[in-house]
């Protein structure tokens, strides 16, 4: 995250990771509420800092499993269930 982007969200430095620009409706990022603005900390237990490692972590997720998100939002942290998207 920029400083700017920081600035905007209020976030403490501490957190750290990629924020959500946009979610798509129907999807498994939306019925896991991720909405714009959060910010994703850890992909399955493992931090990530950037659009690219949230990417390549959920890439890595077997095929038909869920992953387990840790979502930064107005202030706190929460842990998110993404369910693999159906057909």
């Amino acid at each position: 995250m920029t400083p700017d982007v920081r600035n905007e969200l209020q976030a403490r430095k501490s957190v750290q990771g990629a924020m959500v620009e946009e979610v798509q409706p129907g999807s498994p990022a939306d019925n896991a509420g991720l909405q714009r603005g959060d910010v994703i900390m850890e992909v399955n237990r493992h931090a990530v800092k950037s659009a690219a490692e949230v990417a390549e972590a959920l890439s890595n997720v077997p095929s038909g499993q869920d992953a387990l998100v840790l979502v930064w939002s107005n202030g706190g942290s929460t842990f998110r269930v993404l369910h693999p998207a159906q057909g």
